[in-house]
């Protein structure tokens, strides 16, 4: 991960409601709690995907101001958007979320080498 793709994901994990929105995917993923009826075109390999209308609800806001929460942290390279009709859904980027984890333990290992 570049610094521009490093100051992306800060940037866009920096706003309550989006680092909210994205641990809310996230645990739903995990537990395929969201969106779990079969949708017909995607396969994920495990758990679950999110579609716009349960954010919504699930965090009282308007539409459109969840559309771009979830906008930005798609731009941000930390969701996946997938589209079916009017209906969009998103996924946690597992490789991005991978490569944050990454960046952190590399410099935790450059801390601790300096100790």
């Amino acid at each position: 991960m570049n610094e521009l793709e490093l100051l992306k994901v800060l940037k866009a994990l920096g706003n309550e409601s989006r680092l909210k929105m994205f641990e809310t995917i996230l645990k739903d993923q995990a537990q395929s709690s969201c969106c779990t009826g079969n949708i017909g075109i995607f396969e994920f390999d495990k758990g679950g995907i999110c579609c716009v209308d349960e954010i919504v609800e699930r965090f009282g806001m308007a539409q459109s101001t969840i559309s771009q929460h979830l906008k930005e942290l798609h731009n941000a390279g930390l969701l996946e958007r997938h589209k079916k009709a009017q209906w969009v859904y998103y996924t946690v980027n597992r490789t991005r979320l991978e490569e944050l984890a990454e960046y952190f333990r590399q410099r935790v290992s450059d801390l601790a080498q300096k100790r």
